[in-house]
């Protein structure tokens, strides 16, 4: 009991001055792009030495990304907009959208961590046809009309951002692992923590503060 005590207490002793030398309140708006391959496609070209993909201007999606910081809970809402093919070659635009709410800590004034997790909304228009279709977590076509069955059926993704302050801008890494497990099946806590770490996207953000 003394243990968890103890642990407790440092836990405030640390957080506590992060909290209180905060802004109240930070409102940051910018550009953000994501590397569309996974890490663990990553590894693979950086184990053979290849570069090609990284330097394709078409592998990478692009796209807005707003935080709302107060003291050190911090809700980010990220949208990106860009291509996919699926098994089939069929052409799609895709629209994301992915709103976390999490924490948020300044370190001296130079950097930023972030970690927060929330449901991701994937839309996907055909080129084609024109039709949109909504997916769930494993990636199957989705039948939804209202909006409230739209977020329960989404799947829910972590994301975790490293950014250094310049002056009023910020420049970041990100990095966003998508899950199974979605609040239409609450109980199944455990598709929270089944997700591949390999299987995550690397994105970078350039953001300024406006507040």
């Amino acid at each position: 009991m003394k243990a968890k005590s103890m642990v407790l207490l440092l836990i405030v002793c640390v957080m506590l001055p992060t909290a209180l030398s905060a802004a109240v309140v930070d409102l940051s708006l910018g550009a953000t792009a994501q590397y569309n391959q996974t890490l663990g496609d990553i590894k693979q070209e950086i184990d053979a030495d290849s570069w090609d993909g990284m330097g394709d201007f078409k592998n990478y999606t692009l796209g807005a990304d707003l935080r709302v910081k107060l003291l050190i809970a911090e809700v980010d809402v990220v949208g990106t907009f860009g291509s996919y093919t699926d098994a089939a070659s069929i052409e799609y635009t895709e629209i994301s959208t992915l709103t976390t709410a999490g924490i948020s800590m300044d370190l001296l004034g130079i950097a930023r961590l972030g970690f927060g997790m929330g449901p991701r909304w994937i839309v996907r228009m055909n080129n084609d046809t024109g039709d949109f279709t909504i997916f769930d977590e494993t990636g199957a076509p989705q039948t939804i009309d209202s909006l409230g069955e739209t977020f329960i059926n989404s799947p829910v993704a972590y994301r975790a951002t490293v950014d250094f302050n310049l002056g009023n801008i910020m420049l970041g890494l990100n990095y966003t692992l998508d899950t199974e497990y979605t609040f239409n099946n609450a109980a199944e806590v455990d598709d929270l923590f089944s997700a591949n770490i390999d299987e995550g996207k690397v994105g970078v953000s350039l953001l300024f503060s406006i507040f």
